[in-house]
């Protein structure tokens, strides 16, 4: 159960969001940040405080880089939990200051990445959060997910956005990253498995199925960005929260090898070695470009991180400190989140 605690814990979110000025054919060479606030709920104390600041801190920080032709909008939204979805993995991204980092990081690189326009798979993309994004920087997108419930509301959610985006979100479609038949071959412009659905995977002969098919649908030279959960971060999570379970099985396989049947409901998981990553995607087809620790320095750390949030200015020091490092091989490993990305051919 520990795993699912992790993950499921959410309350008020703290949305970041992306969009074009004028429209996805209006790109600028700056950024502008826009502040919507909708109160329905009371404000935690860190989306009273900082919230404001976060993004706008970040921001700050990419427009000094080459990916600065988006501009990004921050909408903070004080909402009650209206339903599983939208209190679950529509907010996890977007919690607080740690859990931030995961999607702020993972958009650093995929702007660094991703060719200026094109159609994108977003493959395993539950409700749509990277999807919309994606939609609101100019890209023709198409959700999959397992997930019926995840694909409607990822479609219902993009219904809400101005005409120029919504028209962006090609199809919500329900079906399996192991099987992507129903794409041709050298579909994709680009492909993304972002937010750990290969770590729901247990049997390693399906992860293989599952990347093989990933790399297939996309043209050749095009970006595949592959994300996982950390194995080390996992064993770290353990010590300090749930050390009870180091003598309980059936967690001693979970412990040892990385991967566990049905310890949540009926919820797979296989926890990744950044190595591990890098040689089942080489394996498939793709050359290694980078490999990323999403929260880097602050894995394992979610108290000081958004502690450190608080402050303004560490917090920019902090966020620069996280982007000078994601990419050293240590610190990927150590990551919860580790992202792959790598180039077709």
């Amino acid at each position: 159960m520990f795993y699912c605690v992790l993950l499921c814990h959410l309350l008020y979110p703290i949305e970041v969001t992306s969009q074009c000025e004028g429209g996805p054919e209006k790109r600028i060479g700056y950024f502008t940040t826009l502040y919507r606030v909708r109160t329905s709920g009371k404000m935690t104390n860190f989306q009273d405080h900082i919230g404001f600041k976060l993004l706008n801190r970040f921001l700050k920080i990419l427009a000094l880089t080459e990916m600065s032709r988006w501009t990004l909008t921050m909408e903070i939204e004080f909402m009650k939990k209206e339903n599983e979805v939208e209190t679950g993995e529509w907010n996890r991204l977007v919690k607080d200051a740690y859990n931030s980092l995961e999607f702020l990081v993972t958009m650093y690189y995929l702007r660094k990445h991703l060719p200026e326009t094109g159609k994108i798979l977003d493959a395993g993309g539950g409700p749509g959060r990277y999807t919309l994004e994606l939609c609101r920087a100019g890209y023709d997108v198409v959700l999959l997910d397992i997930d019926p419930t995840y694909t409607t509301f990822a479609e219902e959610k993009i219904k809400l956005e101005p005409k120029h985006v919504s028209d962006r979100l090609v199809a919500p479609i329900v079906g399996d990253i192991r099987d992507l038949s129903r794409f041709n071959t050298n579909d994709f412009d680009a492909v993304l498995c972002l937010g750990g659905p290969l770590t729901h995977i247990n049997d390693e002969t399906e992860r293989t199925q599952a990347t093989s098919e990933l790399v297939r649908v996309a043209k050749p030279g095009a970006i595949v960005c592959i994300a996982v959960v950390g194995y080390l971060a996992m064993l770290r999570t353990v010590l300090s929260r749930f050390s009870y379970e180091l003598i309980t099985p059936p967690y001693s396989e979970l412990i040892k090898e990385g991967k566990g049947n049905n310890l949540v409901g009926d919820s797979l998981w296989h926890f990744f070695r950044a190595s591990e990553l890098q040689q089942l995607a080489e394996s498939c087809g793709l050359t290694t470009l980078e490999m990323v620790g999403c929260e880097g320095l602050s894995t394992g750390l979610p108290e000081v991180t958004n502690t450190v949030a608080e402050d303004p200015v560490k917090w920019e020091r902090w966020i620069e400190l996280i982007l000078e490092t994601a990419t050293e091989p240590a610190i990927v490993d150590m990551a919860a989140h580790i992202l792959y990305i790598g180039r077709v051919g």
